[in-house]
């Protein structure tokens, strides 16, 4: 098992359990469902490049144009994702899903029927691109300018959260898709085939997406870290960052929200306050003043 094979094997784990992770938070979103659907076509992608070259030579070709099947859903289920987060209850236009039905119908029949590219060398497993490689790249563009132009102009106009959330949708789809188009089909015309390494754009895309589904509010997310809640992983480890984010991105929202949080931290501080002078009237200041900072110190670290 050479070095190829073993990255290729443990990215595709990795998207894998990474979608099942993101799939089985509660509450379960549609994101999340569509999110859990790309991992599975990654991690069917990763997996037949790494273990194509455990074939008979006779099947290698097959197994080449079999490995483009998960790619022509890629680009359908990114465009239903990505409309998914910015509007949960968009309809999608008749003749776009016309395009989409036939489209896939037409890839999925030419990559079983050996049609998306030559296999040249069954060691290398260089190949010859066909026509239909050409028009697949096409197609995945079309998707992608379906969605890229109407996130960012959203993203212009949108506050707060919501804002924050179409940027990493935005930052994730322009680390991944570039790498995947240079190393999937420009390099292969150079004789150069490393399809496998865009995998690790895709991974650093597939986190900011699962941010994204994820970070509904960040103040209440943040409250919930710092009390010690049952928060995902994700949240935890993104919330510092994704706050950051909205201070340079929207400060004028993130001045309000925060100012909101410490007036009602403020408020429950008070009530606090005035609760053990009423019941507990042998407490001296500085002893409520220490119970106070026992209970709400932590929110000022």
């Amino acid at each position: 098992m050479n070095l190829n094979m073993l990255f290729t094997m443990f990215a595709g784990i990795l998207h894998f359990f990474f979608g099942v992770y993101v799939f089985r938070l509660k509450p379960r979103q549609k994101a999340q469902k569509i999110f859990f659907l790309l991992s599975l076509l990654l991690s069917l992608w990763l997996f037949i490049q790494a273990f194509r070259g455990l074939l008979p030579p006779e099947y290698r070709n097959l197994a080449l144009n079999l490995n483009f099947l998960p790619m022509c859903f890629l680009p359908v289920v990114l465009y239903l994702l990505f409309s998914t987060i910015e509007d949960i209850k968009k309809k999608t236009p008749l003749w776009i899903s016309a395009i989409g039905v036939i489209g896939l119908a037409y890839f999925t029949y030419a990559c079983i029927f050996q049609k998306m590219a030559s296999l040249e060398d069954p060691v290398s497993f260089g190949y010859e691109f066909n026509l239909n490689h050409h028009l697949l790249v096409l197609y995945s563009l079309f998707w992608l300018i379906l969605t890229v132009p109407s996130l960012m102009k959203k993203m212009l106009i949108k506050r707060g959260d919501f804002k924050v959330r179409l940027f990493l949708i935005l930052v994730g789809a322009f680390l991944a898709v570039p790498g995947t188009i240079v190393f999937s089909y420009i390099l292969p015309f150079l004789g150069i085939y490393k399809a496998y390494l865009s995998s690790i754009g895709l991974a650093i895309g597939s986190i900011l997406w699962a941010v994204a589904i994820l970070h509904y509010d960040a103040f209440k997310i943040k409250a919930g870290v710092i009390e010690g809640a049952d928060m995902s992983l994700i949240n935890r480890a993104a919330s510092g960052g994704f706050l950051k984010l909205m201070e340079k991105l929207d400060p004028m929202r993130f001045i309000q929200k925060s100012s909101k949080a410490k007036a009602e931290l403020t408020k429950q501080i008070l009530i606090q306050d005035y609760n053990l002078a009423s019941n507990t009237g042998e407490f001296s200041v500085e002893k409520r003043a220490k119970m106070l900072s026992q209970k709400f110190g932590k929110y000022f670290r």
